[in-house]
């Protein structure tokens, strides 16, 4: 099928194959004689599958195995290999091991191990990354080396190792023998390693890798606060040649959210382990679903690639269970060959599912994960397993406009508005336990996202899949190309990442689509290449060429902003009326806590930006004039900046009306209808970014410890199934309905003075918001202009026609709509707040805080933001979960608010306390409940207004 023929197919495709946890050996670097693929899903290679006798064989107990997974977790060394000259893979991977060699972190980076063995400080808190370690660690190679206990092999048992991904190149020797070879961060390596164990005396083996350095490096990228852009004035290193190696983390030469990481994550990133198996292997795996139109039946189908490393033809017993339903099926396959095997409907009745248990993107429903197991027995034995989770879905990708295919999502027959953040990478060094990665795909789910954009495809890896499948996130899944610099020089090496990343992948509901790079076409050879794999591997999905565009799915693009800009502008930036619905790059400045901010900087820098904040990301990268115009910006619009306190208190409001606005000029246009103001409704909007690699001050909803300040909290408002709007540009009120369920009910509107006293308050009912999309109930602008005060607040308060709270939002605006100066803001009259807490739930492993915040006088209570914290050591307690904070609460208003912990098992938080600050808050007349079970304190620092002679000066 040719590219157009492919991509016509793809327009046509309604539906998207299941997808799972997918534990199983890929492709083998050391293949048997014949290797087949999957060309034609669904149809076995070959021809007609042999008759098998009749009688099936009796099915084995589970004690009768041959399988077994072992991760290699144990003790890893490592060295320069320029420290220890004349070592080979031979006589490393023998019981002599060098004195010289170092403790290894493995999975982990070499920087990683030298951090955890104290050669190097963590770079990220109070360093500036390149002047803290030297570039010189990517100019070489290292040695990597471990022992491992191996079982005694039974009769027919194989040996296998399996790599999941190192940096850059990987060549491997057990026992003083060759192994094998693997080139480029994203591939994975198996390895039959059956003959060299046999061979060995004992049961102890010795294994040595060498990591090749990357083919191409160049000097770093400097941070400089005084030049408005840090890191070199340019993305991708000086010249940008490091993107020629492709497969790798393209983004370690240097980037406007990265430093220049001194190893360019170099190492064996992902974890080793070795596995057994009997004669027949499950070599590679693809579980499709079709789900019909009414959602009502799931035809599934099994692609099963078996390997045969016998000499003998064997019959093999393949059973299955989903769930509860149980199924079984003979195959046989000749002797040393791999043969693909196809079970549908018509062989196994049970791939018939009715009435299934659908996968649902986050805030559309349950992302439904089935359990699945398959098991292929060989000889009376279990020769090997299989687990997956898969979920069953539905996707259209596109909608028709002008004559024209816009990409456009549905799912399950739901148009779903997509709302994501962009990942740069998960983690600067690479440092993403698998409970990380969990807990920040879970952050995306609690800010209401629905989308991750895999930028670049720097976060690939089995733990970030899983999580999005089990939260509920789309993968919108670029491969391993930007524009910043040059172009993968070997190109058979990066489409074989490519294919092992789909390969290892694609059975994962959470991906959404694939793309071939960053912000340009990449080289046409590169293009047809990822398309003939698509096409080959995973053709219901659809592969976009570029995330700025695509000949055949128009309306989507990049391009920011990416610097603060006021919610007038992102109300007036054309929003459902321009050629571009999807926006898939769009963001701001995000400062984080003042707790955060002082841990990233040295005390030094804390009332005095320098190029340690331009090494934390502080730039200007197309408008605010830098770190200095930022500042300049906040104090022009909230007040002169008495200290650094003073600027994140203040800060905290820019960042939530900004960011909340760049989502609720979206959701105030989604989807539909199409009208003479609307004609192009919206379709998606992805912040950039939502997880921050490194410590930083710009693109994020939460920090690098995963602190949520008021960008979350923003995020996840304008982001709820529900949502009121008021448009900035028009004072119109638009109700967004993101459900399936058509909507009736009213909207209270409140008009508060500066001063807290109302100025109005009216009733609005509405009826029939169908089911995504929006509807716009009235125009307030008449109510804001009968206030009196300059500066006025808006509440809004949703309640469905039963009388049950939907939603609630919550607005300061200057009444002569210029929405430019809030300093009359630092003039309210202080709140008077009351606030107590207690354990509400303690498990093992999560204890759950219920606080209770009340507003007791007369002035509005601004930006209320409770810290949970450790009251013996002062430090705050993180990852903390938070239903809610930085609230605002009219007079006499309270709230409830729930705060899960996560703790080890045998480690409850018998110290825990809460911090409470705000915008403008009295303490003389505020109750704070300190003597509770969770005692709650004021938190002095963070309110500290005082003025500092030395605040935001130039250093010398």
């Amino acid at each position: 099928m040719g590219l157009t023929n492919r991509r016509r197919f793809l327009l046509q495709s309604a539906s998207v194959m299941a997808g799972g946890v997918l534990t199983a050996c890929k492709d083998d670097n050391k293949a048997p004689p014949s290797k087949s693929t999957f060309d034609t899903p669904g149809q076995t290679p070959g021809g007609t599958e042999p008759a098998l006798p009749v009688v099936l064989p009796e099915v084995p107990v589970m004690e009768k195995s041959l399988y077994g997974m072992t991760e290699l977790t144990g003790t890893w060394t490592f060295q320069d290999v320029a420290v220890i000259p004349g070592i080979t893979g031979e006589s490393l991977a023998s019981a002599s091991a060098p004195a010289t060699m170092s403790k290894a972190t493995v999975p982990g980076t070499v920087l990683t191990s030298l951090i955890n063995n104290g050669a190097y400080p963590d770079p990220f808190y109070a360093h500036i990354v390149t002047d803290t370690i030297p570039d010189t660690l990517c100019h070489t190679s290292y040695w990597y080396r471990t022992e491992l206990d191996t079982p005694v092999l039974k009769p027919g048992q194989r040996f296998w190792l399996r790599f999941d991904g190192v940096n850059y190149i990987g060549t491997i020797w057990l026992n003083g023998k060759s192994v094998g070879k693997i080139e480029g961060a994203f591939k994975h390596g198996y390895f039959d390693v059956t003959d060299i164990v046999a061979q060995s005396t004992g049961n102890k083996a010795y294994l040595a890798v060498r990591i090749d350095k990357l083919d191409y490096v160049e000097g770093v990228l400097k941070p400089d606060y005084n030049s408005g852009v840090t890191r070199g004035y340019r993305n991708g290193g000086p010249t940008g040649i490091t993107l020629n190696n492709g497969p790798t983390f393209v983004c370690t030469s240097g980037w406007d959210w990265l430093p220049t990481i001194p190893d360019r994550d170099m190492g064996i990133w992902r974890p080793v382990a070795f596995f057994t198996t009997g004669a027949l292997r499950v070599q590679d795996l693809r579980i499709q679903s079709v789900l019909s139109q009414d959602l009502s039946v799931a035809e599934l189908t099994f692609d099963l690639m078996l390997d045969n490393r016998s000499p003998d033809d064997q019959i093999g017993l393949i059973t299955g269970q989903i769930d509860t339903i149980e199924f079984q099926h003979q195959v046989q396959i000749p002797a040393g060959q791999s043969k693909v095997v196809t079970f549908t409907s018509n062989e196994i009745p049970q791939l018939k599912l009715l009435q299934p248990k659908l996968w649902w993107p986050n805030g559309s429903g349950d992302p439904y994960l089935y359990n699945v197991s398959l098991t292929v027995h060989a000889g009376g034995v279990v020769s090997d397993m299989r687990t997956l989770k898969i979920g069953v879905r539905r996707i259209e990708y596109t909608r028709t406009r002008n004559g024209a295919q816009e990409l456009a999502i549905t799912v399950n027959n739901l148009p779903i508005l997509i709302m994501g953040g962009n990942w740069g990478l998960d983690e600067a060094l690479k440092r993403i336990p698998r409970q990380r990665i969990f807990d920040q795909v879970r952050l995306h789910r609690d800010a209401n996202l629905n989308l991750i954009r895999n930028w670049v495809g720097q976060s690939t890896g089995e733990d970030f899949y899983a999580a999005c499948d089990e939260y509920g996130i789309l993968v919108w899944n670029d491969f391993f190309y930007s524009s910043e610099g040059g172009s993968p020089q070997n190109v058979p090496r990066y489409l074989d990442n490519v294919r092992d990343t789909i390969t290892h992948y694609r059975n994962h509901p959470s991906i959404l689509l694939w793309c071939g790079g960053n912000e340009q076409k990449p080289p046409q050879e590169l293009v047809d290449g990822v398309a003939k794999l698509v096409r080959e591997l995973d053709p219901a999905r659809v592969m976009l060429e570029s995330s700025a565009g695509d000949p055949m799915y128009r309306g989507y693009s990049s391009g920011g902003p990416y610097h603060w800009r006021t919610p007038l502008y992102h109300f007036s930036d054309g929003r459902g009326q321009s050629a571009v619905p999807f926006r898939n790059e769009i963001g701001s400045y995000s400062i984080p806590t003042l707790e955060f901010v002082q841990s990233m900087l040295p005390e030094s820098s804390w009332e005095c930006p320098d190029d340690y904040w331009a090494d934390r990301d502080i730039n200007a990268n197309g408008g605010n004039g830098g770190g200095s115009g930022y500042i300049q910006l906040t104090a022009g619009r909230y007040g002169p900046i008495a200290n650094l306190a003073d600027f994140i208190r203040k800060s905290q409001l820019a960042n939530y009306e900004c960011i909340r606005a760049i989502y609720e000029s979206y959701v105030a246009a989604m989807i539909g209808p199409v009208s003479a103001e609307v004609p192009d409704p919206t379709t998606g909007v992805v912040m950039w970014m939502s997880n921050p690699a490194q410590p930083s001050f710009v693109w994020q909803m939460y920090s690098h410890d995963l602190e949520q300040h008021s960008s979350f909290f923003a995020v996840k408002h304008a982001c709820e199934p529900v949502h009121i709007v008021m448009s900035a540009r028009s004072l119109d009120l638009v109700l967004a309905n993101h459900t399936a369920t058509k909507l009736s009910g009213s909207v209270d509107i409140g008009i508060y003075e500066l001063n807290g006293t109302m100025s109005s308050r009216t009733t609005q009912n509405f009826s029939d918001v169908a089911p995504a999309s929006f509807k716009n109930l009235v125009n307030i602008g008449s109510k804001v202009d009968a206030a009196v005060s300059e500066v006025c607040f808006v509440s809004l308060k949703v309640s469905d026609s039963k009388g049950g709270m939907l939603c609630e939002n919550f607005y300061w605006f200057q009444k002569n709509r210029k929405d430019a100066d809030y300093t009359k803001l630092d003039t309210m009259e202080a709140a008077s707040i009351a606030v107590s807490a207690k354990v509400a739930e303690k498990g093992k492993t999560m204890t759950t805080i219920s606080a209770r915040i009340e507003n007791t006088g007369k002035s509005i209570a601004l930006m209320v933001h409770l810290q949970l914290f450790d009251r013996t050591t002062k430090k705050r307690i993180l990852p903390a979960f938070f239903s809610n904070n930085y609230l605002n609460l009219l007079p006499g208003a309270s709230t409830q608010i729930s705060i899960e912990v996560p703790h080890e098992e045998g480690k409850p938080l018998n110290t825990a306390a809460i911090r409470v600050d705000g915008w403008k808050l009295d303490r003389k007349l505020s109750d704070l409940d300190y003597s509770g079970e969770i005692p709650v304190i004021f938190n002095e620092n963070a309110m500290a207004t005082e003025q500092n002679p030395k605040t935001f000066a130039l250093c010398g």
